[in-house]
């Protein structure tokens, strides 16, 4: 590490910063330093005195030097600065200045990862909380995922790998983010050292992966991903998986060879050590294949255990580790009512075993662990702990670093200065030196700036004039690691430790949360009190109503009633309950109280007037403002008597009416006359049918009639594909590849229909899966198909369905081939609405009229599967949809629709859902606008 000359230098420059010009940056203080680079707080300043900090990452000089570096450096820098990701640090400009290299990146306001978990383990969290470790490590996968398939501007895969997964290269800041930083960085240095010193492994080496402790050089993803499940079990253990000596840790990583994590701590399941062990394992076939795999396993693992898991108990934990450094920023610390329980019990025995990170081995070299005997277990490396500067270790102590001379050297304290050079060994910096020569002529040194304040002892800085913010700062990748061990826990006799200003500040924090769960428990008192009157009152007031309010008629005892219809222009017909009963105006007695009638006036040239209604007095009186149709010029003389009623008229109204109001008896005063409904007559399949009218409708109707009963779909009389699930699992259902049911370009599509057969509400039975995975639960049988018009004749490709239960369960698939499951609908089992204009533009409004498809609570329908026909191939496959009953939608371009309800048996099928149907192509903008609000698409 590139640190000060000697003390007293180091103490005049700590007491007096001094910002430097870089550029156009202005570096303001030092944050790290190591083999490669040096780090600092700047700020950039642009018009106007606008200024953003940001963190500059200046190359070493020795690293410079060399031509092959700095064309790979820049290479890499040019990619990374096109990563655009929540989960990573932004690098927003790199170049040169008087001969450095220099990288400009994000300021992350927080904490490097490593300095977090030393931080717990000293507030007495012995082992990093599982809820948050899986949400760091899954919001670390999403950076390395998005960074592993990122595309360059070519289109190709940019094949970027991170190679420098660790607890250093993750920043956590104050608000709960996880960012990764220095990426491609690792790849350059280890270019440059593998030339200087071949056959050299340098680096991070206890997270390194097999294939990159074995000098391999076909790394791919997969390597970062094996790098975070080292990140977790350290996160989970307070350890490394693989720690001590790099020549006793090299053959354990190549084999394997470390404790299972629920051997250090007996907290972690069986699922989560599952989770680990996929990721760490050796084979890197057998290796979780995507980071993106591996985050989906921690989130879905993360919410099946800690289903209200927040990130900002991340935020909180971070406030309460680093209230002093936020309290000396300035900032308001305040802690969450309900945080003061919830880190209780992160700091009670049964989760903080013996072992913690402050924890050292013995003289002898093994671990004070009594739970892992024999296991030697050096602290966190590269931690300088002030107490103990320069201390030599001995023995198989981590305390020295290996050099490439052979020989030891003592660890780098703040009162040295060393900068190495792969080619000629070690140099020092004298105080007197202000530049270096290196082999192709001299460089400048980087700046001699104050160094942030540590405040990760526990001590205030005191040579600081004033508190300076702690930032997290992106740090470099070592070209060597030195394992130092941190100082010793003291056991026995320990001095009262200092009060600080965090103390005062958590005092503080404890007590203003006192002082709020008071205000809270009297506001819920006081509200209580109000609810409790308002619900009282509400009571009374009911009671009332109920005793005041006249008595409903039984149904037994309705009375006929006398219906007066009249219409403008006169002369209409009148069709009641799908039997005509004259023209208007009109006397109509027979009617019942309390049942719905449905009345449909009609008169050629104008649209048709519907009415649906339930008489509730002796006589009701109606009148049809009959709308002239678009492009109909209607003489007042032209009036229809009912003898000449027209038979498609009837054949509409009769269409439009529930089967349960056919049976009503109604007379016409007046000796008007009745059309038979029996003499309309059809010249297709229907022909026979009696019942054709309750499946095929010629438009124009203003109110098209759906009922399961004479319209559902039986699965089971088709060739749909199926799969047995079980209905206790919640599966994730995707579509893979695509198929088309009509010749032509434009006809393809990778959505199915589905209907799951099991106990479940029957609108939860029906919908779409497509390429977006969804959830389904609840079925014993899974049906997927589609519904085709034109014959399999022109139908190809296939569509592979997937469900997959659990990331340790293998996926399922059944395969829906277009030629054997497309689904042909009988004429029998639909609605066939025709004669729509493909130029027009209609609403459809979908009214409920209580349709069940079978008996039961769950029975009850409100939606139906209905299918779009226009003039165009393609319209054939894109225009499946799901009507739901109290919402509007927009049709247009169609000239048929088709609508079935999907079922299993149509035995126990009652009901209807009315479709009121209005063409609003010729309406005002006003009246156009009125008629479509709240019109959905609703197209799969």
């Amino acid at each position: 590490m590139l640190g000060l000359p000697n003390p007293r230098l180091a103490s005049a420059l700590v007491a007096e910063p001094s910002p430097q010009q870089f550029g156009k940056y202005v570096l303001v203080s030092k944050l790290a330093a190591g083999g490669m680079a040096v780090t600092y707080r700047a700020r950039l300043t642009g018009a106007m005195g606008v200024t953003k900090p940001c963190v500059i990452k200046q190359i070493l000089p020795h690293f410079v030097d060399d031509h092959d570096f700095v064309e790979m450096f820049i290479s890499e820098a040019r990619l990374v600065a096109g990563l655009t990701h929540g989960n990573i640090a932004q690098v927003f400009d790199f170049g040169e200045v008087d001969g450095q290299y220099f990288i400009a990146m994000e300021l992350v306001h927080g904490q490097p990862l490593s300095k977090v978990l030393r931080r717990a383990s000293r507030a007495g969290i012995g082992f990093f909380p599982q809820p948050l470790a899986l949400h760091i490590i899954s919001k670390l996968c999403e950076g390395l995922d998005y960074a592993h398939r990122h595309v360059g501007e070519d289109g190709r895969m940019l094949g970027l790998v991170h190679r420098d997964v660790s607890p250093d290269n993750v920043l956590i800041s104050y608000e709960g983010e996880v960012k990764v930083i220095d990426f491609g960085i690792a790849k350059a240095t280890s270019a440059v050292e593998a030339k200087t010193s071949p056959g050299t492994l340098k680096g991070k080496y206890p997270y390194f992966s097999p294939e990159q402790a074995h000098g391999r050089q076909d790394l791919d993803a997969r390597t970062d991903v094996y790098a975070a499940g080292v990140v977790l079990y350290e996160m989970l253990c307070g350890r490394r998986p693989f720690e001590g000596e790099f020549v006793t840790v090299l053959p354990r990583i190549l084999q394997g060879d470390c404790l299972p994590p629920s051997a250090v701590n007996p907290t972690i399941g069986e699922d989560l050590e599952s989770i680990i062990a996929h990721a760490m394992a050796v084979d890197r076939d057998t290796r979780y294949q995507t980071a993106k795999d591996l985050s989906e396993s921690a989130v879905e693992l993360l919410y099946r255990d800690t289903p209200r898991f927040t990130p900002a108990m991340l935020s909180q934990l971070m406030t309460y580790l680093f209230a002093e450094e936020l309290a000396a920023e300035g900032r308001k610390v305040e802690l969450a009512p309900g945080f003061k329980e919830q880190l209780a019990a992160w700091q009670s025995p049964g989760s903080e075993p013996s072992q913690g990170r402050a924890r050292l081995p013995s003289s002898n070299g093994r671990s004070s662990n009594p739970g892992s005997p024999g296991v030697a277990r050096p602290s966190s490396p590269g931690v300088a702990r002030p107490s103990s500067p320069g201390v030599r270790s001995t023995g198989s102590t981590p305390a020295l670093r290996p050099s490439t001379d052979g020989a030891p050297r003592r660890a780098t304290t703040d009162a040295t200065a060393v900068r190495r050079n792969t080619s000629t060994g070690a140099r020092r910096v004298t105080t007197g030196a202000p530049r270096e020569t290196t082999g192709t002529g001299r460089r400048p040194l980087p700046p001699e700036l104050p160094p942030e304040p540590d405040t990760d002892s526990g001590t205030e800085p005191t040579a600081m004039p004033r508190a300076l913010p702690t930032l997290a700062a992106p740090r470099d990748t070592p070209v060597e690691t030195a394992i130092a061990p941190e100082p010793p826990a003291p056991e026995e006799k320990q001095a009262p430790r200092a009060r600080t200003t965090a103390d005062d500040a958590r005092d503080k924090l404890a007590a203003e949360a006192t002082e709020r769960e008071r205000k809270r428990v009297k506001q819920v008192r006081q509200l209580s009190i109000v609810v409790f009157g308002i619900t009282a009152a509400l009571v009374v007031l009911g009671l009332l109503l109920h005793f005041l309010s006249p008595p409903e008629v039984p149904e037994g005892t309705n009375e006929p009633v006398v219906l007066w219809i009249t219409s403008q222009p006169a002369g209409a017909a009148i069709v009641v309950n799908g039997r005509p009963v004259g023209n208007t105006p009109s006397r109509i007695i027979g009617a019942e109280q309390h049942t719905p009638h449905t009345i449909v006036v009609t008169r050629p040239g104008y649209r048709a007037w519907t009415r649906r209604f339930t008489p509730n007095q002796p006589e009701v009186h109606l009148k049809a403002e009959l709308e002239v149709a678009p492009g109909t010029t209607q003489m007042a003389s032209e009036i229809p008597t009912s003898a000449t009623l027209d038979a498609g008229t009837a054949a509409v109204a009769a269409a439009a009416v529930p089967a349960e109001d056919a049976g009503t008896s109604l007379e016409a005063d007046g000796g008007l006359a009745s059309a038979d409904a029996g003499s309309v007559t059809g010249e297709d399949a229907l022909a026979n049918d009696p019942d054709r009218e309750m499946r095929r409708v010629d438009y124009p109707t203003r109110l098209l009639v759906l009922r399961p009963m004479y319209n559902a779909l039986p699965l089971p009389e088709y060739p749909t594909a199926t799969i047995d699930v079980s209905p206790s699992v919640a599966y994730s259902v995707w579509t893979e590849g695509s198929a088309a049911f009509a010749s032509g370009d434009g006809t393809t599509s990778g959505t199915l229909v589905y209907y799951a057969e099991g106990d479940l509400p029957a609108d939860n039975a029906v919908g779409f899966v497509s390429s977006a995975p969804r959830s389904i639960k609840g079925a014993k049988k899974l049906h997927f198909f589609a519904l085709d018009d034109t014959g399999p004749e022109d139908n190809r490709g296939s569509i592979r369905v997937h469900l997959r239960q659990s990331a340790y369960v293998p996926p399922r698939s059944v395969l829906f081939e277009a030629d054997k499951n497309a689904v042909q609908v009988k004429p029998q089992h639909q609605m066939l609405l025709r004669g729509l204009n493909p130029q027009s533009t209609y609403a459809f409004t979908v009214r409920d009229d209580f349709a069940e498809v079978h008996a039961g609570a769950n029975g009850r329908v409100h939606t139906v599967l209905c299918v779009e026909k226009g003039p165009r191939a393609e319209s054939v496959r894109s225009t499946h949809r799901l009507f739901e009953t109290g919402k509007r939608y927009q049709v247009s371009g169609v000239e048929e629709l088709r609508c079935v309800f999907p079922d299993l048996r149509l035995g126990d099928n009652q009901g209807a859902l009315d479709f009121d149907i209005v063409d609003v192509t010729n309406m005002s903008r006003k009246e156009r606008a009125e008629a479509l609000r709240g019109a959905r698409s609703a197209e799969r």
